[in-house]
């Protein structure tokens, strides 16, 4: 009997229509929950999956993830408030802080210590969304604010993306789940979740669940993997956090700065139907408790995407 465990699809915008034409197949498909995320500039995720909820009824929706620094805690919140109502029980926020040379380069805000920033974030968001009030005077934020009585705390859970060992801890301390991108499962076994179980450990709490996005290009034939492995990574590839990662993983990046055939072969799911999910089942055993996977098209991205929703829906819980 074929393992089941939380599966969803990642899905980048723009076109917004096509997203949500996207979403709307996901569910029809049986996929658990669609991800959508927020670039620095470009098309707000948390937005997207907004108004998906009026468009849907099952799937799960999620930010994944929606950037930090831009936007203010009790602003997100407010936010998530429209969507946890549209869609109740089925939204969960996904936050992250994006990285230093794309805030202080784009929007020039202070990066300034992304843990301490992240932890009064996540504060202010339990407070609002899961208390219904937070009083809070940090380094980075001072809020004190509380909902009307009118308005019930949803408690969605809050998912923060995180790539290395010290975000990964305090994901284990405050959040509802990481989200962990371009991780194969040695790092996963050996990395990330010992990190996201210790920092569990220090806030004396269960463990959250790990989420690994997953990019599937649908091909046996390694060269063409190669090429749209290398295209997908040119946005990420002046990103100093993902070399680090990549080179404690035990596959750094070539002198290049490009990815070794190693690393695509560890970071990137490929193959026939069968190979793509016995090697999704694979980064569930390294200890991936949920799946989210964004589909790399190649020649025929409609029937493509149908091959790879059938997988997902058959590892659906």
């Amino acid at each position: 009997m074929t393992a089941t465990f939380p599966v969803g699809v990642v899905l980048f915008p723009p076109p917004v229509r096509s997203v949500l034409e996207a979403i709307t197949r996901a569910e029809q498909a049986g996929v658990g929950t669609a991800w959508v995320p927020s670039w620095p500039v470009g098309p707000d995720g948390l937005s997207i999956v907004t108004a998906a909820a009026v468009r849907t009824s099952r799937i799960g929706l999620a930010s994944g993830i929606s950037i930090t620094y831009p936007s203010h805690p009790l602003a997100r919140a407010n936010e998530a408030l429209v969507a946890a109502e549209l869609a109740p029980g089925r939204f969960r926020l996904g936050i992250g802080a994006s990285h230093k040379v794309r805030i202080e380069g784009q929007y020039g805000l202070p990066f300034g210590k992304p843990l301490a920033h992240m932890r009064e974030y996540i504060t202010v968001l339990r407070g609002m969304l899961w208390d219904g009030r937070v009083d809070l005077d940090g380094e980075y934020y001072q809020v004190h604010a509380a909902l009307s009585p009118m308005v019930t705390p949803p408690r969605p859970p809050i998912v923060l993306a995180a790539l290395r060992k010290n975000m990964l801890r305090l994901a284990g301390e405050v959040s509802d789940g990481a989200m962990l991108t371009f991780a194969g499962p040695s790092y996963i076994r050996s990395i990330a979740r010992p990190a996201l179980e210790e920092g569990a450990r220090l806030a004396q709490r269960h463990r959250p669940p790990l989420i690994a996005a997953v990019t599937v290009i649908p091909t046996s034939d390694f060269a063409t993997v190669r090429r749209a492995a290398q295209a997908g990574f040119t946005h990420f590839s002046t990103l100093p956090t993902y070399g680090k990662m990549f080179r404690e993983a035990g596959f750094p990046l070539t002198a290049q700065g490009q990815l070794s055939d190693e690393l695509i072969h560890e970071a990137f799911v490929y193959g026939d139907e069968e190979t793509i999910h016995r090697r999704l089942l694979a980064i569930h055993g390294a200890g991936a408790d949920e799946i989210a996977v964004s589909i790399q098209p190649l020649g025929d991205p409609a029937r493509e995407e149908v091959a790879v929703l059938e997988i997902l829906a058959k590892l659906s819980l």
